[in-house]
């Protein structure tokens, strides 16, 4: 019996590493990889729309709520596919987003070359640019917490086998309490730097008849690394993704409701340059599916680890 974890193909779950007591080969993972990927391509451009339609028309209350529940209903469903078939595709979110950005960025004159009010408007609020940042860092975020999860799984069974040893003294699992208070400020301070950064250069940089010059260009790619670094921060601890995300859709509640609930002016007082409630919410909704993939996907790992090691695999 091997306590080493068997080595996998980036952004997916471990695979059995010999055939099972039955004798039959593993399941080939390429199905997982071809349906995640393919999802994670229609998810991007589905969310993308919806908010698109969501921020075009913000004055409807029932409308944006409708629209903003679809999304968390896609996330939600996309995120426990990934986390339990491959986080390809989280991949395929992400460079889906970052390639329908890039195609902006290099068209003549930026957002003004697309036709419909609502594509000129999802452009404007950067909600890609910020999706791709984001799912990009979480699908490395819930690769890393799939092995880590597994090497649980062997630590967890190591563990068990030792406490049945006489005069044995198992060593417990070092604790993951550091990683869990420094998850927070890591996610907040990858939100704040490229709340203050994106804002100011992103709208210069896809106005029509703007030369992007180098300080525009800098300060959006290191508004899209801290986004990245926020989502790739899961892979230590998804307690910051998850408390941040709500967080982020509490805040924007007030405006949403239309001064049905007391704040209505928070958001725009603490962002006076963007996003905008909607996207904020948005936000939240996509760093809250991150989080709880990469949970999803650490406990996944962990739990066939174990299953395997028990069968004798």
């Amino acid at each position: 019996m091997s306590d080493s974890p068997s080595h996998n193909t980036p952004g997916s779950a471990p695979a059995p590493a010999s055939p099972g007591a039955s004798g039959q080969p593993p399941r080939s993972r390429r199905p997982d990889y071809v349906l995640t990927a393919v999802v994670g391509v229609i998810f991007a451009a589905s969310i993308s729309v919806l908010l698109g339609l969501a921020d075009a028309a913000p004055s409807s209350v029932l409308r944006t709520g409708l629209l903003l529940g679809a999304i968390l209903l896609l996330s939600s469903a996309a995120t426990a596919l990934f986390a339990g078939r491959s986080s390809l595709g989280a991949l395929a979110t992400g460079l889906t987003a970052l390639a329908g950005q890039s195609m902006v960025f290099m068209a003549p004159i930026h957002a003004s070359s697309l036709s419909d009010e609502w594509m000129r408007k999802l452009i404007s609020t950067g909600f890609m640019l910020i999706l791709a940042g984001l799912w990009l860092g979480g699908s490395w975020g819930m690769r890393l917490a799939r092995r880590a999860g597994q090497a649980q799984g062997h630590a967890a069974f190591r563990l068990t086998e030792a406490d049945r040893t006489v005069g044995s003294t198992p060593t417990p699992p070092p604790s993951r309490r550091r990683d869990h208070l420094l998850s927070l400020p890591w996610v907040v301070a990858g939100l704040a730097l490229a709340a203050f950064l994106l804002p100011r250069s992103y709208l210069r940089a896809v106005a029509p008849g703007i030369q992007t010059g180098p300080l525009m260009l800098a300060a959006v790619l290191v508004s899209f690394v801290a986004l990245a670094a926020a989502g790739a921060s899961t892979a230590q601890s998804t307690l910051g993704a998850r408390v941040t995300g709500p967080i982020l859709i509490l805040v924007a509640a007030p405006a949403l409701s239309n001064d049905m609930i007391p704040g209505g002016h928070l958001v725009s007082r603490l962002l006076p340059y963007g996003p905008d409630a909607v996207v904020l919410a948005a936000i939240g909704i996509e760093l809250m599916a991150i989080g709880w993939g990469a949970h999803m996907a650490r406990r996944q790992g962990r739990a066939n680890a174990l299953a395997r090691l028990r069968s004798g695999v």
